[in-house]
């Protein structure tokens, strides 16, 4: 998600006419996603992922973004037939805002360095270097706040775990584990995909094609053949979510040229495919795609300044909300508030949070490593 290139001409192949930008339409000079898009699409997904982390302890509501329940299904659907509520479908959905990210990452990395790297221990150094920023204040927050100023237990073995991205190749029967301080499983994942990236940039779309149908083929093979232990393992990994990333490389090397019709069409067939498969174990493989064709179409008929402003500091967001969650549930826990007035005190403190830590990390991260 970090890996967006900052340099403008990197994203910008032709950009249409300056009116159709600003009114957000889409033209058949738009052949790659704009950086404004790009942030748009980041916009969306960690909106997703913040809420769906915070409120899915609220609703009560489990999901199927590593192993498919049944239940979970079943009670999603009985609760949101019966008590309809925005933070029902965050709290079952908010998780895909995983896939657009990895989207945007296998997109700008192809777009960036797709015709060459000539340091590539270099890049994988300051790739991991921009990880560790992201992640050393976030840590250093907690220790202060949960372990000295709250005496509350510390997993220095999570810790250690998380900051040497071996975290994903760790056991999860102990589900605790993997969320303590964060979800940073996340970086594990995506430093493998930096190193994946290396050995196939050069590949031709129709064998990223290829690749990525392998992907969904291993996804059912983990998803009907291993119990939930194995498969929480698998979705904990880079092979567990190939599909998007293979997905942004394959559009970066496309040359595609879509109308705003043809858009406006797939953005209306995905999200019906999106539900269907969310809650469709035979479809489920299939989530991460119908999620990318969607939001993907709505940055590009869409272009919200809101969204693209979150989505500018999203990576902060990322790693800050999960802190916030953890001391709010720890204060709202005898709370008589409820559950919207929470969101909205969680999501300002977020916003106010992420948006220091990111100049922060944007006046280290700038230097050469």
């Amino acid at each position: 998600m970090i890996a967006i290139a900052r340099n403008r001409s990197n994203f910008v192949l032709r950009r249409g006419h300056e009116g159709d930008s600003s009114s957000g339409a889409v033209t058949q000079e738009d052949m790659v996603l704009t950086r404004e898009q790009s942030n748009g699409m980041k916009g969306y997904a960690i909106l997703l992922i913040m809420i769906h982390n915070f409120v899915d302890h609220l609703m009560g509501i489990g999901c199927n973004e590593m192993a498919y329940s049944p239940s979970d299904t079943a009670d999603f659907v009985t609760m949101a037939t019966s008590q309809p509520s925005v933070w029902h479908f965050f709290s079952f959905t908010g998780w895909i805002g995983v896939a657009l990210f990895l989207f945007v990452s296998g997109y700008g990395l192809t777009r960036k360095y797709g015709n060459g790297i000539d340091d590539k221990p270099g890049f994988i150094r300051r790739h991991t270097v921009k990880l560790l920023l992201l992640l050393i204040p976030v840590y250093l927050l907690y220790v202060v706040v949960q372990h000295c100023w709250c005496g509350e237990p510390h997993n220095w073995q999570s810790v250690i775990a998380q900051l040497t991205f071996t975290i994903n190749l760790l056991s999860y029967g102990d589900n605790g584990f993997v969320i303590e301080p964060g979800v940073y499983w996340f970086f594990g994942a995506i430093l493998h995909f930096y190193l994946l990236f290396l050995f196939i940039r050069r590949w031709r779309a129709s064998w990223l094609i290829i690749a990525m149908a392998c992907a969904i083929v291993l996804h059912y093979t983990f998803l009907y053949f291993t119990n939930d232990d194995t498969m929480w393992w698998f979705r904990q990994n880079c092979i567990g979510w190939g599909a998007p990333f293979l997905l942004g490389m394959i559009a970066a090397k496309s040359s595609w040229q879509p109308t705003k019709s043809s858009i406006l069409l797939l953005c209306h067939a995905s999200l019906v495919l999106l539900f269907i498969s969310l809650a469709s174990k035979p479809l489920m493989p299939f989530t991460e795609v119908f999620t990318i064709l969607f939001f993907g179409s709505l940055a590009l008929l869409l272009n919200l300044r809101i969204i693209n402003a979150i989505g500018v500091i999203s990576a902060s967001i990322f790693v800050i909300h999960p802190f916030v969650r953890m001391t709010f549930y720890k204060a709202f826990e005898n709370s008589e508030l409820g559950v919207t007035p929470m969101i909205v005190i969680y999501f300002v403190t977020v916003i106010l949070l992420s948006a220091v830590h990111f100049w922060f990390y944007r006046k280290f991260s700038t230097r050469e490593y």
